[in-house]
């Protein structure tokens, strides 16, 4: 499950809350460059790889035509919410559909503007801390919360300055490797927000589908035993995270977007148990995921009408039954691969 949150949570939010709160979670300064570990699995994981990601809709292909009779066709195109430059650099096809549009359209324009997110917390705290009274160690194994301070020491940050903080935050700030956490602090840009400075730029409209309070309401309605979970999973894990980034960087460029979950799944197998893993999924994937998809969809609406619209979230949106291209097609629009076969 711990993959499918890496992958699905709202990133970029994350990325810029730690360049915010950066007095209180810091960069590691040893950046390594992960590897990809497909090539080391052997050919019976693969093919299980594959075969589960055949069985998703839509699970290949970054970008997507979305038309419908007498109005000016639009594009849906999947992000990764990197700095890494062979995330950033799009590829021609997209990069002439984001050319020749009128309207460029994130998950939440909110996310260039660090001081209205800084706001929002201020306004609701218990977005991002635990309750009063309680620390993060109080949803932990004993165990666990001596890794949890260990590994918060190697990265600089003091356990006592981030005890109150929601386990969902710890585990995207710890996942997230050492070289994108330097780059981050460095002031490099994730790709949402590169197109949105270029969208700027250009003199092009600029939209968003969800507000950053929005996206923090969705991964603190997470239960807190839900989010340990997500914690102590990171936390067995983080050794190899940079070599799950990059396995995840190859897929996403080889738009094979359905099996980076599997991939990443059978190389970091997440949870307790399985019975534990499989209700954290439900719950993860209700919450910020399917529901999600519902509200992007319903807001994409009056900006399709508009037409030549390019619209980028979260390419993990695109993909399943209740993934965009679905839901898109289930409201009447023909949504057809535009970078591939």
């Amino acid at each position: 499950m711990l993959e499918r949150f890496r992958w699905s949570t709202p990133l970029g939010l994350v990325a810029v809350l730690v360049c915010c709160l950066g007095s209180e979670v810091r960069a590691e300064t040893d950046c390594t460059p992960g590897r990809d570990l497909l090539p080391t699995l052997d050919a019976s994981a693969r093919a299980a790889i594959d075969a589960e990601a055949t069985a998703q809709a839509n699970g290949k292909g970054r970008l997507w035509r979305i038309e419908k009779p007498g109005q000016a066709a639009s594009h849906l195109f999947g992000t990764l919410h990197l700095t890494d430059a062979r995330v950033t650099r799009l590829p021609d096809s997209a990069r002439a559909a984001f050319d020749a549009a009128d309207e460029i359209v994130i998950e939440s324009t909110e996310l260039s503007d660090p001081d209205r997110i800084a706001a929002t917390l201020m306004a609701r705290p218990d977005l991002m801390s635990l309750p009063r009274g309680r620390v993060v160690g109080d949803y932990l194994p004993e165990g666990d919360r001596a890794e949890l301070a260990r590994r918060l020491d190697a990265a600089g940050t003091p356990a006592a300055s981030v005890q109150t903080l929601q386990p969902w935050f710890l585990a995207t700030s710890l996942m997230m490797p050492a070289c994108e956490q330097a780059r981050l602090a460095e002031g490099e840009q994730i790709l949402d927000l590169a197109l949105a400075d270029a969208a700027l730029r250009q003199g092009k409209t600029l939209s968003g589908l969800e507000s950053a309070q929005e996206q923090l309401e969705a991964l603190a309605s997470l239960p807190l035993e839900t989010q340990a979970e997500m914690l102590m999973s990171t936390l067995s894990h983080i050794d190899i995270m940079p070599d799950l980034f990059e396995t995840m960087t190859q897929l996403y460029l080889a738009g094979r977007i359905a099996a980076i979950v599997p991939a990443v799944e059978h190389l970091a197998p997440s949870g307790t148990t399985p019975e534990g893993a499989a209700e954290v999924w439900q719950a993860f994937d209700e919450r910020i995921v399917r529901r999600r998809n519902h509200l992007m969809a319903e807001r994409m609406e009056p900006i399709l009408a508009r037409g030549n619209a390019f619209i980028a979230v979260g390419a993990q949106h695109l993909i399943g039954d209740e993934g965009l291209v679905a839901l898109l097609r289930a409201t009447g629009w023909t949504v057809t691969r535009a970078d591939g076969p």
